[in-house]
């Protein structure tokens, strides 16, 4: 199941994945936000963390 990621702050679509782990740059407010999804992640407790 792919999973949209969006920034937090702005919604902006920043990545569409079933396993992620690491960090992106969004393109327009330019925030750095933690991603970590594995195989048994939901959408519900997907790790996003924005510095």
């Amino acid at each position: 199941m792919m999973i949209d990621i969006r920034c937090p702050k702005c919604a902006q679509l920043l990545l569409k994945a079933e396993h992620c782990k690491g960090e992106i740059k969004c393109i327009r407010c330019k925030k750095i936000i933690k991603v970590n999804i594995d195989e048994k992640d939901r959408v519900s407790n997907t790790t996003v963390i924005v510095k």
